[in-house]
């Protein structure tokens, strides 16, 4: 392999590196945990490092975490492996090949920076790319019958959550929201519905919940999870 094709490829598999932690971050996220602890796990399973006994408790535990912790440590083997045979290729070769092109290289790199920094600064591009994450995972992890959760914030086990409704729950069927007590039996309150087009910000007790909103709303993230997750 030429100097010149390996830094390419070195470029290559840092891109395929940033691009699987933000697609497996958005996935751990659809699983019910912030993305501050979503990131965190993902880049320990890559790297094999930082992964204490405390926080790897959240992964042993739920079973549809644990299958996508071993899909991501394969992955992080097998990049692991390719970024370090390639450093070495490059750290070889790079006063022993002559046709070495320091300009391309420097464009090479220039935009790879310029792709991240749009990607970083852009939020239009991040919102989409995350958009289509989620449906893709959604369909991947989900029955047509689940109500996808994604956790927005993490306050010690309480949360702002997005639910995704495709199957009411029972507790809410035909209900009211002051009808199902939800707030006074389990701490949970609706704090924003998306209804297709429509935004309802001011959520009364008369409001219902119906399939296809999108329900934004605060409480305690296993009584969330136990709730909307149909049996």
């Amino acid at each position: 392999m030429s100097l010149n094709l390996a830094f390419f490829v070195l470029l290559v598999l840092i891109s395929i590196y940033l691009f699987i932690i933000e697609i497996f971050t958005v996935i751990f996220m659809l699983t019910g945990l912030s993305h501050t602890r979503s990131i965190f796990q993902v880049i320990s399973l890559l790297t094999n490092s930082g992964f204490t006994t405390n926080e790897s408790e959240v992964i042993v535990t739920s079973r549809r975490r644990r299958k996508l912790a071993i899909i991501v440590m394969i992955i992080g083997n097998l990049l692991n492996v390719s970024v370090i045979s390639t450093l070495v290729n490059i750290t070889i070769n790079l006063y022993r090949d002559p046709t070495f092109n320091y300009i391309q290289a420097f464009i090479g790199l220039f935009v790879f920076l310029i792709i991240i920094i749009m990607h970083r600064r852009v939020p239009f591009i991040k919102t989409r790319l995350n958009a289509f994450i989620k449906n893709v995972a959604n369909r991947w992890m989900y029955s047509k019958k689940s109500n996808p959760l994604l956790v927005l914030d993490n306050f010690h086990g309480y949360g702002i959550v997005e639910v995704k409704i495709i199957e009411v729950p029972t507790i809410l069927a035909n209900k009211t929201i002051f009808e199902s007590r939800i707030s006074n039996n389990y701490g949970i309150r609706v704090l924003f519905i998306k209804r297709g087009d429509i935004y309802i910000g001011d959520i009364d007790d008369e409001q219902v919940i119906l399939p296809l909103d999108r329900v934004i709303m605060f409480g305690p993230i296993h009584h969330i999870t136990h709730l909307f997750t149909p049996k």
